[in-house]
């Protein structure tokens, strides 16, 4: 029934996604504002992500990208289109071989649900807070009717047991039907998403934006601050 994302979901959360990346060149600017360049800690992000940053500013701006170890195959290089990216391995929830306030800037876009338990979330929280001068950090938001992981709507408003049996019976979007065991309570375990109340507690002294869709409804939220 839900095989995959529509191309008006996909092409929906692509505008959003535009949308969102002008706060994070707001705070670019302003940092570059004060200095000749910048350095960025991208927690759990992908390089695709940094083609929407101006050419003018590529070679000003430093990009680190972290995600776990069995994402990167050792640390790496990238440097095209003027843009430079280093892709390194770590845990976003402890990052003892950085400093505190070691970048300039933290990001982190539609990661924090993704660290497992609520106890991670924290440790996420507190290491973004610690190592960067700022932060930017966006979630969807528990309470929108869509999940946007799969499109499939109400589905993560479920218990874990009902999500886990609906993922067992069928493919949901980008999830291929898992049979129910280790790796299916690994996969619930890992997509859950928080509310405004539960984020502020994560970022209790953040600037919160919150993302209307129809005016009506919050799609995502977003914490910045320092």
């Amino acid at each position: 029934m839900f095989s995959r994302k529509s191309r008006w979901v996909q092409s929906l959360q692509h505008k959003f996604r535009e949308r969102r990346f002008r706060t994070v060149l707001t705070m670019i600017e302003g940092q570059l504002a004060e200095k000749d360049s910048i350095s960025i800690l991208d927690a759990g992000g992908v390089v695709a992500y940094w083609r929407m940053l101006p050419a003018e500013l590529r070679q000003r701006v430093h990009i680190t990208i972290l995600n776990l170890e069995e994402s990167v195959e050792g640390d790496r290089h990238i440097e095209r289109d003027g843009l430079t990216v280093e892709l390194v391995a770590g845990d976003a929830c402890n990052m003892p071989q950085y400093a505190d306030d070691s970048f300039d800037m933290v990001h982190s876009n539609s990661v924090i649900e993704h660290v497992g338990s609520y106890s991670n979330m924290f440790r996420f929280a507190s290491e973004v807070r610690r190592v960067g001068q700022v932060y930017y950090v966006q979630t969807p938001n528990f309470w929108f009717p869509i999940d946007p992981h799969n499109g499939v709507p109400f589905l993560h408003w479920f218990p874990d047991a009902m999500r886990a049996y609906l993922n067992s019976k069928m493919r949901l979007a980008m999830y291929q039907r898992t049979e129910y065991g280790t790796a299916l309570i690994g996969r619930i375990e890992h997509c859950r998403m928080i509310s405004a109340r539960m984020l502020r507690e994560f970022f209790p002294k953040a600037d919160m934006k919150r993302e209307r869709f129809l005016l009506l409804f919050t799609k995502s939220l977003i914490v910045t601050g320092k």
